[in-house]
């Protein structure tokens, strides 16, 4: 969710270490990260940050870098850290992460410098593995550029007249990219995504601007990551169309997950009409309503009717079909949740946003209903404590003020401070405790002791 003018001399508490580049990095339990895939991805960023040379974004993407593993915390680094001891790895560093931190596709505060941290292991293809290192090289540098957003949940993309629309406007973006050079198929295409869009947003009032705050999120850093990508590989817009392709096929839901799709898809397109765009975005934070400017777009007076002829021409049976069988698959799991998390006794957990911590897989997340959502999994953490979610999911409130978890029979005791549930632990911090929630039978909050 930044990179690498910091390659250099070793800083501060230094060891000197022999370990052979080419050969995996043996770990506790007969595990090995491997380290030539992780010096290439760090060598490949530094490349493709001095390329860019701060051209794209008027600003350099150069910065510190991790690479975690996720089960032992061992750091894979392009830099060293102030007071950290370290191995030196070739032309990088090895380390651990500190303890308080999550493991996350992310950016991080680590001894007053801002890095970026990617989980391993990386994917193998090089061109996917430089676009997810640099997607979260922007992350670093995005507030710096003014271009920080909140998240936003787009749970009407879990709903069958969402992920239809979506579906079609995601083919016809991918056909817009396969389309260029030829700049009027591509236009065309472009429409056509575009009016499924607007399609879209006409059934669900307000999802304009948390589609729109999604795609500058999360959509600009998958477009830079992509955009860099294709520079260093040489690889042309088809390329982008088939990560498109294949990001529509296989994702199982988009409620946070979307802007992934379309973000560097509209970003290719802009780049062909309109190459000042990543100016104009800065005042209009709308991607897509800076596409319909750059090709003249204009809403067809019968929206329905135009979208559903245009549909025909992007399998609009194959969709409708496949959704249905979808809604139909999900059904009972979607029961489940209500019958556990909507109306049984559950465990309520109350946050500000500002003080909670997360990290989730955001192509899990399931609607609940327009203001709330299902995690399957995730780790939280707030004032009262840390909670863990290895399966059976949670409930969260749209805007983080409230987790809700199945509370199962078993008598939780007032001195409790680690309760476990099925598929969840939580560890209550000293001071917390769980008590009665008198607007909720059955059920119990976490409050700070008096």
């Amino acid at each position: 969710m930044q990179l690498l003018a910091y390659y250099g001399r070793c800083r501060r508490s230094c060891f000197s270490a022999g370990i052979a580049l080419a050969l995996p990095l043996s770990l506790a339990g007969g595990q090995q990260l491997d380290t030539a895939r992780a010096l290439s991805a760090l060598r490949d960023a530094r490349a493709a940050c001095e390329a860019d040379a701060g051209t794209l974004w008027g600003r350099s993407l150069c910065g510190p870098i991790a690479l975690v593993d996720r089960q032992t915390r061992l750091v894979i680094a392009n830099d060293t850290v102030a007071q950290k001891h370290f191995l030196r790895l070739g032309d990088a560093y090895v380390t651990t992460l500190p303890e308080n931190q999550y493991v996350a596709n992310t950016s991080f505060p680590w001894e007053g410098r801002t890095w970026t941290m990617v989980a391993l292991p990386l994917p193998r293809d090089r061109y996917a593995r430089v676009g997810l290192v640099m997607h979260e090289v922007f992350h670093r540098e995005q507030e710096a550029l003014g271009l920080r957003q909140v998240d936003a949940l787009n749970n009407q993309l879990d709903m069958r007249p969402g992920r239809t629309w979506l579906r079609f406007e995601y083919r016809a973006l991918a056909r817009a990219l396969e389309s260029l050079p030829d700049q009027n198929a591509a236009r065309h295409h472009a429409e056509s995504a575009l009016i499924f869009r607007a399609k879209r947003r006409s059934i669900y009032p307000g999802s304009d601007s948390l589609e729109a705050t999604l795609e500058i999120q999360e959509g600009l850093p998958e477009y830079t990551g992509q955009r860099l990508a294709m520079k260093l590989t040489g690889e042309g817009p088809a390329r982008v169309a088939k990560y498109v392709r294949d990001y529509e096929a296989s994702t199982p839901t988009f409620v946070r997950a979307f802007a992934y799709g379309t973000g560097p898809a509209v970003g290719v397109l802009l780049d062909q009409f309109d190459p000042a765009w990543r100016e104009e975005v800065r005042k209009n934070r709308d991607i897509g309503a800076l596409l319909a400017q750059a090709i003249h777009f204009q809403r067809p007076r019968d929206l329905d009717k135009t979208a559903r002829a245009r549909a025909r021409d992007y399998g609009w049976d194959e969709v409708d079909r496949s959704e249905a069988a979808r809604d139909s698959a999900h059904a009972p799991a979607i029961q489940g949740y209500r019958a556990r998390l909507g109306t049984g006794p559950v465990v309520t957990l109350l946050q500000s946003k500002d003080s909670l911590a997360w990290s989730y897989d955001p192509t899990e997340l399931v609607g609940f209903d327009l203001q709330s959502t299902v995690y399957p999994s995730g780790n939280f953490s707030a004032p009262w404590g840390k909670l863990t979610v290895d399966h059976g999911g949670v409930l969260v409130k749209n805007d983080f003020s409230w987790i809700k978890i199945g509370l199962s029979s078993a008598p939780i005791t007032a001195e409790a401070k680690e309760i476990k549930g099925d598929g969840w632990t939580l560890a209550l911090n000293p001071g917390w405790s769980l008590r009665p929630d008198p607007s909720r039978p059955g059920s119990m909050v976490a409050k700070k002791d008096q």
